[in-house]
């Protein structure tokens, strides 16, 4: 454990080098004391697997359908703002490195780039939009819009973000965005001025609203209750996101990995379910599957694949994480994702 966290201190140190310290503290940086942005992979760590052996894994498949479609494998790239911060082509970047690995790729709001651009970079590979709801709701509406105009698979609104988390690392740094934003149209905005957009009054009742305007599968990211999952079943979710916003919202809550297996008793098919936070390893990837979730998002370290090295840097990683998941599958005795399940998995003796 304590070799892999030198590892991930490692890269961090590198990434920190090549984009500046504050820009390193925005994305790395979580709320509070940053217990959750910590727990968020040690939590992975504390789940231990359990292989069964001469099952004939010679030949294996790494896809499963997710939203109705099949998909080469159960990674995606969580949606992430102000990439071009961690690299000068930012989403356009990221989006080459993902379509060369099949990688599905959620698109933020606030993109630095146009997302009718992103979608010419992705070409056939599948992509989703992410929405931030605002108190200007044509703000909102405009990213729908987009959405549609670009191609995009799925929406995928952000529901745990009624204000900004306190971010004690990202306000010591100082971080200011300087790359505008799609939906700034050229102008900078401070993090007061970003967060005070986001429309806390936002219900239950406005997600019907967005799925009509949009015609598009809904996906609800930010889902750590599952009570909040029933909810989210009811009103219509396609899918669901078990996530705590890479721990940037409110320090000491559960971890994805701990809460993913409660909604998706919850939701108990229904819907689609997916994880994030702390995902960095194959065998991360296959613990979520066989808790059974659909598939996972991957944020940092996709951005720092994108820091290092640009399309090809995401590449790299994503075609690391993928390939280490068909290793652990193999060694595991699966021969597909749809294999695994909770008989795999156990609270590892050293938690």
């Amino acid at each position: 454990m304590e070799h892999e966290r030198d590892v991930e201190d490692a890269l961090e140190r590198e990434v920190r080098d090549r984009i500046g310290r504050a820009a390193h503290d925005y994305f790395a940086g979580g709320a509070g004391a940053e217990i959750t942005l910590r727990d968020n992979h040690a939590a992975w760590n504390r789940i231990a697997l359990a292989p069964r052996v001469l099952r004939g894994v010679g030949e294996r498949d790494t896809a499963v359908t997710l939203l109705g479609e099949r998909r080469r494998h159960p990674v995606l790239v969580a949606p992430m703002a102000y990439q071009r911060h961690a690299h000068d082509e930012g989403e356009l970047a990221m989006a080459r490195g993902a379509a060369a690995t099949g990688t599905p790729m959620i698109l933020s709001s606030q993109t630095t780039t146009a997302p009718a651009d992103v979608a010419r970079a992705m070409g056939e590979t599948a992509r989703w939009m992410q929405l931030y709801v605002f108190r200007d709701r044509a703000l909102s509406f405009e990213i729908v819009e987009a959405a549609r105009e670009g191609g995009y698979e799925a929406l995928v609104i952000t529901v745990d973000f009624p204000l900004g988390g306190r971010r004690d690392r990202e306000i010591a740094s100082g971080f200011t965005a300087t790359h505008p934003t799609f939906l700034n149209h050229g102008e900078n905005l401070s993090p007061d001025v970003r967060h005070t957009r986001h429309d806390p009054d936002l219900t239950w009742d406005d997600i019907a609203v967005f799925a009509e305007a949009s015609a598009l599968p809904v996906v609800l990211k930010g889902i750590l209750h599952p009570a909040d999952a029933e909810l989210a079943v009811q009103a219509g979710a396609a899918g669901l996101v078990v996530s705590n916003h890479g721990g940037r919202q409110l320090d000491t809550v559960v971890s994805g990995a701990d809460a993913l297996a409660p909604v998706i008793d919850a939701v108990d098919g229904r819907a689609d379910v997916l994880v994030d936070g702390g995902v960095r390893r194959g065998w991360d990837v296959a613990k979520a599957i066989a808790l059974g979730a659909n598939g996972v998002l991957v944020g940092r370290h996709a951005l720092w694949g994108l820091a290092r090295g640009g399309a090809e840097g995401v590449e790299r990683v994503l075609s690391d994480l993928v390939d280490e998941f068909d290793s652990t599958l193999a060694l595991l005795g699966c021969r597909t994702p749809d294999e695994l399940s909770r008989d795999h998995i156990l609270t590892a003796p050293w938690a």
